[in-house]
C-alpha cells in the first residue's frame, strides 16, 4: 500500500479534525420536515454526490489543488462569488477556518494564497480542501476520491448521530454507493467553473430548526 493512499484513508475518515464533523449540511433539517428518511437515506447521499460534490465542490477543490498564490487567492473568491445562499456561504468559510486550524495544529503548510483567502473571509472549505490535500502529498484523482468519501461518510456518520441510521447499515450504504463515488471523482476541465443548485438541501440549509445537533 502506498504512503499516498494511507494518508487518503486518514484523511476521508469522518472523524478528521476537518470541521465539517459540526455539518449536517442540510440533512438534520430534511430529516426532521420529512423529507428525508431511513429508507431513503442513501438517494439523499447520492443525489448530493450528483448535484452539489459532482458540480461544485468538486470543480472549487480542484482549483484549489492546481492553483497557487495570487491566482489561488482569486479563485477562493471567484468561488465565493458563485455562491448564491448566504448561509451556505457563511458556513462553508466557518468549515474552511476550522481546517486551516487543523493543518497548522498538524504543521501542514498551506499555500500563501489560500492563507490570504482566509484573511479576507473566502477561505471556503471546498477549496482550502484542495489546497489541504495536495500538501499532504495526494494526486488530484486521489483528493478527488478523498473528498467524494468524505462528502458521503460525513454524511453518513451525521445521519447515525441523529438516530437514523447505524454502523452496519452505514457500511452498507457505503458499498452501495463505492461504485458512484469512482464514477464521479474525475478531474474537471481547467476552466470550469462551480455551479449548481439543489433545492431539497438548499432550502433545509436555510431553515431554522430549534434543538439543533448541527450547526446547519
Amino acid at each position: 500500500m502506498s504512503l499516498s493512499t494511507i494518508r487518503a484513508m486518514q484523511l476521508a475518515d469522518s472523524g478528521f479534525p476537518s470541521g465539517v464533523f459540526a455539518y449536517s449540511w442540510g440533512l438534520e433539517t430534511a430529516l426532521a420536515d420529512g423529507q428525508v428518511c431511513k429508507r431513503t437515506l442513501t438517494d439523499w447521499v447520492a443525489a448530493e454526490l450528483r448535484t452539489r460534490w459532482l458540480r461544485f465542490d468538486r470543480v472549487a477543490l480542484a482549483g484549489g489543488f492546481r492553483l497557487a498564490g495570487e491566482a489561488l487567492t482569486d479563485w477562493f473568491h471567484t468561488v465565493d462569488t458563485l455562491m448564491p445562499v448566504e448561509r451556505n456561504r457563511r458556513e462553508s468559510a466557518e468549515a474552511g477556518d476550522a481546517l486551516f486550524a487543523s493543518a497548522r495544529a498538524l504543521r501542514i503548510s498551506m499555500d500563501p494564497g489560500a492563507e490570504a483567502a482566509q484573511a479576507s473571509g473566502t477561505g471556503h472549505f471546498s477549496v482550502a480542501h484542495g489546497v489541504f490535500l495536495r500538501a499532504c502529498g495526494l494526486t488530484l484523482t486521489e483528493a478527488l476520491e478523498t473528498s467524494a468519501l468524505s462528502m458521503a461518510r460525513g454524511a453518513f456518520s451525521a445521519a447515525v448521530r441523529l438516530g437514523v441510521s447505524g454502523a452496519i447499515t452505514t457500511q452498507r450504504d457505503l458499498l452501495a454507493l463505492a461504485p458512484l463515488l469512482s464514477e464521479l471523482a474525475v478531474a474537471p476541465a481547467p476552466d470550469d467553473l462551480p455551479s449548481g443548485f439543489m433545492p431539497l438541501s438548499d432550502v433545509a440549509l436555510m431553515r431554522p430548526h430549534e434543538g439543533r445537533l448541527f450547526i446547519n
